[in-house]
Parts: C-alpha cells; structure tokens; sequence
C-alpha cells in the first residue's frame, strides 16, 4: 500500500507538456529560451508539409555515364507537343540529352573550349516571331548556342545561315526573354545585347548599364520581373551588376529613350559568383544575395540591408552568413522551386567529393530546413513536374520517392531509407528551476510500415545529435515506382505511430533531439513530453 501512494504521489509530481510539429523551421536567431516552440535548431531531411514535419522526397538515378564530369547546368526545353520536350545537361565538355532515363545518354553538342567555365550556363525557351520553338543557352566558355525543335538541331552563334552580329556570339554568357525579346550579358562587361523583337537570331543591338553601377562590378545578369503596377500587371528589366547594384527599367522599345527609361535603383550588397541568383515567387522575384534573399517588391520600395526582417532567409540569417562566407566564391549557388515538395530548394556548392547541403524553404509554412544525404551538386531544375539535379560524377537524378540512393543498375534493391533528424528549440518552460524528463512520445504518421526512430531529452543547450537508429525501417508494399506517385501513396490513409522513449538527464532549459529513418511518406506531428521540476539548484 506504502509503495502504491509512493508511485501515485511521484506520478502527481509529473507535468505533461504537449509540443506542436515545429513546422516554423531552422531559427538560428532568436535569443537562447525565446526561440517560438514552433523553430528548431537544426532540422535535417525534413520539412513542413501537412499535419506537421514531413520527411523530404528520396532520390533515384535517372541518367549516369556522362563523362564521369561534374554535371553543372541543366537545360530544361518545353516544346509544343509533349513529344518534342527535351531535357539536356552541361558538362565540361558538352551538352547530353538526359530526356529519357539511360546508362548511355548521347552527347549532342560537343563545346570546342574545354576548360574550368566551360559547362557552366543559363538558357531559355524562346518561341519566335513565326511561331518556331527554339531552347537558347549561353556558356562561359563557348557563348551562344541554340536548339530547334524543328530538326533537333543545335547551332552555335544563333541559328543556321543567320548568325547573331554586332555582338561577338562566343562572348554572350547570360539570356533571358523580355517582351518578345532575347537580351543577353556580354562577359566581364557591364555590356548588355538585344536582338529584334521575335527573333532568335540577327543583328544584335548593345546597351550598357555600367554608367548607373555605383557598386562596380560586371553585369552579372538581367531578369524579368512581373510585378502589379498602377496601371496593372507589367514586366521590368532587372540588371544587377557584380557589387550588388539593382537597376529597374520599364518600357517597350530599349532603343528609345522615351519608350525605355530607368525606373528604379536599388542595392543587395555582395552576390554570389554565379549568375542564377534570380527566381519567380509566386508573382515576386526573389533575389540571392550575401546578406539573403529578398524580394524584388522591397528592393524596390527602398528596404535597407539592415533591416533583416524584409529577408525570406530572416530567421536562418547566422547560417546564411556562414555558408556564404565559406562558398559565395562557388559557383553554384542556385534557387529553384520544387514542384512536388512544394518547397524552394537552394543548392550550397561545395568542394568536390565533399557532402552536399541544400536549403529548403517550405512554400506552405516559410519556414528553413537542411537537406543533406542527396547528391545534388550545382544546379537542379524542375522539367515536367519533376526535380532534376547534377551530380559530381557525371549524373543525372530526380528527387522523388521516398528512399534514398535508387540506382539504374539494380533498382529494386540497395536503396536506402531517408534519415532524418531534428533538435527542438529549447525552453526552461518559464521557470530557472531544474528540469528532468521521464518520457517522450513522439507522434508520427506513416503511410508505409513502421518508422524507425529513438528520441533523446537534451539539456542546457547541449546540440549533439542522437546516434542514427539500428534496424530497419518499414516499408509499403513497393518500392520507388508505382507504389510512392500513384494511388498507394495519396489514395492510402495515415497510420499513427506513438512509441515511449525513456529518458535520462536533468537542467534547466529542455530539448528534445529525434532521429530516424523513413522509407514512406511520413510526418511528425507533434511530442508528448513528461517531466518533473526540481529547484532552483
């Protein structure tokens, strides 16, 4: 009887804390125990998605054998049928068509100059005045090629038997499409080129933004950007030099002054060496640079560089310092939007045969998260509603499914389940007094077999990360193909999983760490936690 109140009156000492799916993401800013319960410290392989924090999307070898070269420009063609799109990739010796999965892609373009810029490149889809769909891509070392779907032809220096003129073609680096025209970046210049309106080829006309760069720097690249105006929707010309200068036209005819005019300056300090540092946002245009990213829409009304609230990257500002510290040298870094992730993906360049990293911006909740374990390397597209990327070692892969390391040789074998791991943000619950906790019952959602996981207490802002789980994780009945897109993944119901976790320690401010593996779609709802409270001491 003695034993029996002793068990009842230490259960009566025991509160229970409920904490949400920390579905706000990485916070590296905030104060020490005011970080929001909703943030995180670290979060690897995860994302906000629905019901709370889901795993990220596996990936699986689509093409390999390209040279053994670092895959460094993907160039995405939609034509006018579906039969005719095309996908291609750049290496350093030449542009392979990867739009079928193969062991054996053919290379279609093979670049004269050969060297550390070569490969590395921006292209556009360009549709013609008389309704020809044509892909166009400039390279730093090779310039200006175009492909056509009428033939599947590739051309350097514009199109066959009319080649761009006024401008030096091997010397155009950056395209892009504004207002029915194509502009270009001569390089290491302030130089921009256009040509006539509806024309993919021909005289080409120059313009220099350089005289408005009060930062210096080349013109490192030009982008369209759609934006709601007094007289309603519009496209302005983007020029954004090398120190950070952001220079905003607006108009039709850039030969007239009273057609084309400045409308607009701005600065984002320092930015990244490579050139696809612009994206569409969901009818904004977000800009990378040293200090973050940041909407076209602030640059232009005036936002200053210390003000981080205007920042998508706000709340992960220290750790976008950090990386852009250590790689902003790289080329590499990209944003591109994530169809079936419904996030937006920045790649981190890295030294070659060292781990990659990409930053996941969840598009339902804006919060942060850290990928890592999928070898993307520097450039990554979204082409038919999937999400390609390069590797270092001459492939190609999608970021799909929910295990890891799929390959082409032996598909149905040898993948691996996707770790995961993720650090509350931690919290003295209002109180300086000690804290222990006795259980944590995490909650989770699984549309496969049973998730592998262990879950530690964490205490005084002690970040190590818990050992990686033994066993192996459940799966549902297929593998990476028919079973995750079709009618098992999204026509299944969710089943919960609640396992108890023990747990040992004591101080004043609390975490909890959780690591696991998931080899379905699965999501973390939310953590039961249990503990007592002791005194001050």
């Amino acid at each position: 009887m003695i034993g029996q109140l002793a068990i009842a009156a230490r259960r009566d000492r025991l509160k229970r804390l409920h904490l949400p799916a920390p579905i706000g993401g990485v916070n590296t800013v905030s104060a020490g125990v005011d970080m929001p319960r909703t943030d995180l410290i670290y979060c690897y392989n995860m994302i906000g998605a629905e019901f709370g924090l889901r795993t990220r999307l596996g990936w699986r070898e689509w093409c390999t054998n390209l040279g053994g070269e670092q895959v460094r420009s993907l160039l995405p063609f939609t034509g006018s049928t579906a039969s005719t799109s095309r996908l291609f990739a750049c290496t350093t010796s030449g542009i392979w068509d990867v739009t079928s999965s193969s062991s054996a892609p053919t290379k279609v373009v093979t670049f004269g100059t050969q060297n550390s810029d070569s490969g590395w490149g921006v292209s556009t889809v360009f549709v013609n005045s008389a309704d020809a769909h044509f892909l166009a891509y400039t390279d730093e070392a090779n310039g200006f090629y175009t492909y056509a779907e009428s033939g599947a032809v590739w051309t350097q220096g514009g199109i066959s038997g009319t080649p761009v003129t006024g401008a030096d073609p091997t010397k155009l680096v950056f395209v892009m499409p504004w207002k029915n025209r194509l502009w270009f970046v001569e390089k290491d210049t302030s130089k921009g080129w256009y040509l006539g309106v509806g024309a993919i080829s021909g005289a080409a006309t120059a313009f220099n933004f350089g005289a408005r760069f009060k930062a210096g720097g080349e013109l490192r690249g030009l982008y369209s950007w759609t934006f709601d105006g007094l007289s309603g929707m519009d496209d302005a010309l983007v020029a954004i030099s090398g120190g950070g200068d952001v220079l905003i036209y607006r108009g039709t005819d850039p030969s007239s002054a009273s057609t084309f005019a400045l409308q607009g300056v701005g600065f984002v300090g320092a930015v990244p060496s490579y050139r696809r540092i612009c994206t569409d946002f969901g009818g904004e245009m977000l800009v990378m640079s040293s200090a973050g990213i940041l909407p076209m829409s602030k640059i232009s009304g005036g936002a200053v560089l210390y003000d981080r609230s205007q920042y998508q990257t706000q709340k992960i500002a220290n750790l976008w310092n950090q990386l852009q510290a250590s790689t902003s040298s790289l080329r590499g870094w990209t944003m591109r939007i994530h169809p079936q992730d419904s996030a937006l993906i920045v790649t981190v360049p890295t030294a070659i045969n060292q781990p990659t990293l990409q930053l996941a911006m969840s598009l339902n909740t804006r919060g942060w998260h850290q990928y890592r374990e999928m070898p993307m390397g520097v450039c990554a597209e979204p082409f038919s509603g999937s999400f390609y990327f390069g590797t270092e070692d001459g492939r190609v892969c999608i970021n799909d499914g929910y295990v890891d390391g799929v390959t082409l040789a032996t598909p149905t074998t040898g993948y691996s389940a996707i770790n995961w791991s993720m650090l509350t943000a931690f919290s003295n619950l209002g109180s300086p007094n000690q804290k222990r906790v006795q259980m944590i019952r995490p909650r989770v959602l699984s549309q496969g077999g049973a998730i592998n996981y262990q879950a530690k207490a964490r205490y005084d802002w002690n970040m190590t990360e818990p050992s990686a789980p033994t066993g192996t994780a459940g799966t549902d009945s297929g593998s990476w193909d028919s079973a995750f897109w079709d009618s098992s993944v999204w026509g299944g119901g969710y089943t919960e999983q609640h396992s108890r976790f023990g747990a040992t320690g004591i101080g004043t401010d609390m975490a909890i760490a959780i690591r696991g593996a998931a080899s379905s779609r699965m999501t973390l709802t939310g953590i039961d936690v249990a503990f007592e409270e002791g005194g001050f001491l």
